[in-house]
């Protein structure tokens, strides 16, 4: 069994969804897949008991944790189940104490139940769901998020400066980092190699370039190949210094 905040556990849906196969029997997996580790994260010595969560499609992978207390073995939520805790879960918590409510996972049979602590809450909501079969989870997720420092084939054409992004692809992982108020750390090896993703210390992605350009024989890629048209402005009525490029 593990315990955990709701607003925590609700999180970790609301940062996996986007990324989760939308329906079964395409690439990925039309859900999520739980369990609990240690974690060592942030900066803090030693490590800290979590749920962590994975998720997966055909163009990208999430993979994120929220502090719990207890055990959970992997366990996969399928997709239905998913859509059904992100509507539940808000509903639960108190508008005079929503960081204190709390939720519990365990599995009975072929089943995950989810209720709420019934030490806090002396037994109220509980939910159960017919979890998944682990064989239909793609056993390349784990790896492949690993495989961050991997060195592009021979055999791919010269590195450039230029990669391209589906807008809808990268979304998602904005949309994530955004929530949590926080920036997005992007790595790649090659424009046509998988790029990396971190966001803060509690998320990890994976995503897949565009093909076309990436994968083709083309030679613009060291910078953009459209102008700039300035306008004709007049000259200042004042001195203004040119200021220097500066990160946001």
């Amino acid at each position: 069994m593990i315990r955990l905040a709701t607003i925590k556990f609700l999180s970790l849906l609301e940062d996996l969804f986007p990324i989760a196969q939308s329906e079964a029997g395409l690439s990925g997996y039309a859900g999520i897949l739980l369990h609990a580790a240690d974690v060592e994260e942030g900066g803090e010595p030693g490590s800290t008991r979590c749920l962590v969560g994975t998720s997966s499609n055909h163009v990208s992978i999430g993979h994120c944790w929220v502090e719990a207390d207890g055990s959970l073995p992997p366990t996969l939520l399928p997709i239905t189940c998913v859509k059904t805790l992100r509507a539940a879960l808000p509903k639960l918590l108190p508008k005079e104490d929503k960081k204190n409510h709390v939720v519990q996972l365990w599995r009975e049979g072929d089943h995950v139940l989810v209720a709420e602590d019934p030490d806090l809450f002396g037994g109220g909501w509980e939910q159960h769901y017919a979890y998944g079969n682990l064989d239909d989870w793609p056993r390349e997720v784990f790896p492949l998020l690993a495989s961050a420092r991997l060195t592009p084939p021979s055999d791919w054409k010269p590195l450039e400066n230029r990669t391209d992004y589906s807008a809808k692809r990268l979304a998602a992982f904005l949309a994530i980092a955004d929530r949590h108020g926080g920036s997005i750390s992007t790595y790649r090896a090659h424009q046509r190699a998988n790029v990396h993703i971190q966001i803060g210390y509690h998320y990890r992605g994976l995503l897949v370039p565009s093909a076309g350009w990436n994968e083709s024989s083309s030679e613009d890629g060291l910078a953009p190949t459209i102008g700039v048209y300035a306008a004709d402005l007049p000259a200042l009525s004042t001195q203004q210094a040119t200021p220097d490029p500066v990160s946001a």
